[in-house]
């Protein structure tokens, strides 16, 4: 007895079904591991969100404070963060938060060695590409603006304080144009460390906190910008120097880690004074939850948080994460204390560029390869 069409068609659409849901059952599990990552993510930002709070006043305290009360701070060393320990009070709730730490980076520690922070690795990576083409474009804006507002990267840095600075306006915009588009770059970056060198020979160990832009600086003029570039469709690749292009991330790091511990260390304990100020004008202590009561606590711990952050970068430890809470916080403080855009232009670039790239040469790269081979030997 013959079996009618549909029969066979019921058979045909079963096995079409049942591939469906093999596909199904592949395409689930990648599915639930992503949304899973994300709320561990949310989690571990929320809980940094509420320890990290003191980072608020990561602030550049010469944006937001008028320039009067800038030149005196700059002179008054009266001001000892650690002070705020001498209280039995602080020390505790410093104690407490410290420890709070400690486990938010033990237990992202034990996330990024797990199965799903190694894909969540993988997706950054991904990105990677990019990273150097938001730090060009970073750098070329900045120049734009310093060209445009008289202010060399930042507006306490006057441009008219530049001998010839005409001139120096004029090279700045050009640059900005030649940056951006990728152009003749490793010469634009020759120009652009002549012009930081001059700017030192004004503002003297100041510039220190600029420091990541000298990091950039030697990066494109070592390795060019042949990624989504002139140079690129021109010029191919940059030749010899390639071989060391490995080393470039490590070399950005140590520069913006060492601005950012610098800038800490200058800013945050030397003249304590003018975050101090930061602190008082701004009321931050009326935020109880985010501050402790004390203002001379939160400026110690806007410091010490500062140069963890900075020593993070340079060791390349719990990178990731350091980098997105980092940028969490400029981004709020931005809001907060309605600073300009244009300097912070340059944190987000780097930023970015390393939260992309694969960690080499870092603490977090060690460990990767420690628990694939637990013999491991440095």
């Amino acid at each position: 007895m013959l079996r009618k069409s549909s029969d066979f068609n019921w058979g045909h659409n079963l096995d079409i079904e049942r591939r469906r849901g093999q596909r199904g059952r592949k395409a689930a599990p990648l599915f639930h591991d992503t949304i899973y990552i994300m709320r561990i993510w949310k989690r571990l930002l929320t809980f940094f969100f509420f320890l990290f709070s003191p980072v608020l006043v990561f602030a550049h305290e010469v944006y937001v404070l008028p320039k009067g009360v800038i030149a005196e701070g700059l002179h008054d060393e009266s001001i000892h963060p650690f002070d705020a320990l001498k209280d039995p009070a602080n020390l505790k709730t410093t104690l407490i938060i410290a420890a709070c730490i400690l486990l938010g980076l033990i237990l992202n520690f034990f996330f990024q060695h797990s199965a799903l922070g190694k894909r969540w690795a993988r997706f950054w990576n991904y990105l990677n590409p990019i990273g150097p083409l938001l730090i060009r474009l970073v750098v070329a804006i900045s120049f734009f603006y310093s060209a445009y507002s008289l202010s060399f990267l930042g507006p306490e840095l006057s441009l008219t304080a530049f001998p010839f600075w005409v001139v120096v306006q004029i090279v700045l915009y050009i640059l900005s144009i030649f940056i951006f588009f990728g152009l003749f770059t490793e010469y634009a970056a020759i120009l652009s460390l002549i012009i930081f060198g001059l700017a030192v020979s004004v503002f003297h160990l100041y510039m220190m906190t600029y420091i990541n832009y000298v990091g950039e600086f030697l990066v494109l003029m070592a390795f060019g910008a042949r990624t989504y570039s002139l140079d690129g469709l021109l010029f191919g690749p940059s030749g010899w120097m390639e071989k060391y292009r490995k080393y470039e991330n490590l070399f950005l790091r140590f520069c913006f880690g060492f601005g950012l511990v610098y800038a800490a260390i200058n800013i945050k304990f030397i003249h304590a004074i003018l975050t101090l100020d930061v602190v008082n004008d701004y009321h931050l202590t009326q935020f109880h939850l985010l501050f402790p009561h004390d203002p001379l606590l939160v400026v110690l711990g806007a410091g010490l948080a500062e140069i963890a952050i900075g020593l993070f970068i340079i060791f390349g430890f719990q990178l990731r994460l350091t980098l997105i809470v980092m940028l969490f916080y400029v981004t709020l403080s931005l809001i907060f204390f309605r600073e300009l855009v244009w300097p912070h232009y340059i944190l987000y670039g780097i930023g970015l560029n390393l939260i992309f790239a694969p960690n080499l040469y870092s603490l977090d790269s060690w460990f990767d390869r420690f628990f694939k081979n637990p013999y491991f030997k440095p």
